[in-house]
């Protein structure tokens, strides 16, 4: 039987992103990008999906912005929902560094233009084993140069004021799994931990010397959770 997972991205990532999780699945599990729209809004992404996605029930797996987007989707259209894998994300408020890093880097970007992003911000979202890997350090840049300027500062405009949807999660009727790096910055597996009594339904799972950019940081691991999680 063919499985289809239909896969968000994160910020300033296209489809690179899962091409090396790709790599270890079997050939009857196809991952299908799906570009985040250009809306307005969340809600409005979130109308937009609905559009593009097909009808029925979908496996649904969110990395980063994309997890948040996922667990938006869900949360509006459960009944389009078969599972949902949340992928560095708690779908919850940007921390408050967070917010005041991209704060900073809205008003710069308007201000000066886009030169890429910086080696800084690369190895912040790495494990520091992965801070010296050119392969995941290229594809960073390469996803950012091919999206650019424009594509950032709408992300980071349009995406950046959330509300805590991680409490809603639980009023789910659907299999919902969070795959979280153990040194991931961005998110508090406390939070996560919080809800998984709220539910029999939702899981964590961690994997260790990882950070955020778990799919090119752990490839082979990522494929192994989406396959036990979709297809077992």
């Amino acid at each position: 039987m063919n499985i289809k997972i239909y896969c968000l991205p994160g910020t300033m990532c296209d489809q690179r992103l899962w091409q090396a999780c790709m790599t270890y699945l079997p050939e009857n599990v196809e991952l299908i990008h799906i570009a985040i729209p250009v809306e307005k809004s969340i809600n409005a992404i979130v109308t937009a999906l609905e559009q593009k996605l097909p009808v029925g029930k979908i496996n649904l797996a969110g990395f980063s912005l994309g997890g948040y987007i996922a667990s938006a989707f869900a949360l509006k259209y459960p009944d389009k929902i078969n599972k949902l894998l949340l992928i560095s994300n708690m779908s919850y408020l940007l921390p408050a560094a967070e917010l005041k890093e991209r704060s900073r880097t809205i008003a710069y970007l308007k201000l000066h233009g886009y030169s890429g992003i910086p080696t800084k911000r690369i190895t912040a979202l790495l494990h520091s084993s992965k801070h010296n890997n050119q392969e995941i350090i290229s594809c960073i840049r390469a996803m950012d140069i091919a999206l650019g300027k424009e594509t950032l500062i709408h992300q980071l405009t349009v995406t950046t004021q959330r509300e805590n949807l991680l409490v809603k999660l639980p009023t789910l009727a659907i299999p919902i799994q969070f795959l979280i790096g153990d040194n991931d910055s961005l998110v508090k597996l406390t939070r996560i931990a919080d809800i998984l009594t709220q539910s029999t339904l939702i899981s964590l799972t961690t994997l260790v010397d990882t950070g955020h950019m778990l799919p090119l940081e752990q490839p082979e691991k990522c494929a192994d959770h989406m396959i036990r999680f979709f297809i077992e």
